[in-house]
């Protein structure tokens, strides 16, 4: 593994190589590689893990006891996943992460993350508070698209969704990150009725659009 790829991430933020190295060994690393679409791991697991996107985007999808599932989030290079539901152990939701492009991710077992070893490594605290950090700008993530999908019809939703994204790029043109399949899922809406409603919108001279990138008009 690189340690100056792996420093690069923010979970690691503030710790020197010599404590990395040793930290990667202490927490049972290891580098997995996954093709686009392919299953990386799932959460509450047999082995509790937690993951680092090295490369790539990584879905988390959750699956209900009806075999229900929708698209949660999109996590780029630097976000963690599997922390939470690994935590709490939900035994009645499967919260599966999956490549949405091929990826590397790093693998670490969460329960000495947790529990500090014998050794009292100097990186542990350090990598905790790292955690919990990333762990809350995950936490305003959810509540960001709960805002969303909490509208009651799909213009709503949309509308929504696309002035958090013009608000985050600081532009009223901006590029989603999303294609209109994984869209429609993160807005919890029919794929083709979410652009039909785009066209509306589109035809109305709210929106314009060229494939990801739109502009909010008024």
């Amino acid at each position: 593994m690189n340690l100056e790829e792996l420093q690069r991430s923010p979970l690691f933020r503030n710790i020197t190589p010599e404590d990395l190295k040793a930290m990667l060994g202490c927490l049972s690393a290891r580098e997995v590689a996954a093709r686009r679409g392919g299953f990386i791991m799932s959460s509450p697991g047999e082995h509790p893990l937690m993951g680092v996107v090295l490369e790539g985007e990584v879905e988390m999808i959750s699956e209900d006891s009806f075999g229900k599932k929708s698209l949660l989030s999109v996590l780029p290079v630097g976000s963690i996943f599997g922390e939470s539901y690994t935590c709490i152990k939900a035994k009645n939701r499967t919260i599966a992460y999956q490549a949405r492009t091929a990826s590397r991710v790093l693998l670490l077992d969460y329960g000495r993350i947790l529990h500090a070893c014998k050794l009292v490594c100097r990186f542990h605290h350090r990598m905790i508070e790292n955690m919990v950090e990333l762990i809350a700008e995950k936490n305003v993530a959810l509540v960001e698209k709960l805002e969303v999908t909490s509208r009651t019809t799909i213009r709503e939703k949309l509308l929504t969704y696309l002035a958090r994204q013009a608000e985050a790029a600081g532009s009223r043109t901006f590029t989603v990150p999303m294609s209109r399949t994984a869209l429609a899922e993160y807005l919890c809406a029919d794929r083709s009725a979410m652009t039909r409603e785009l066209a509306h919108m589109k035809a109305e001279g709210l929106i314009d659009y060229d494939k990801r990138q739109f502009t909010l008009k008024s």
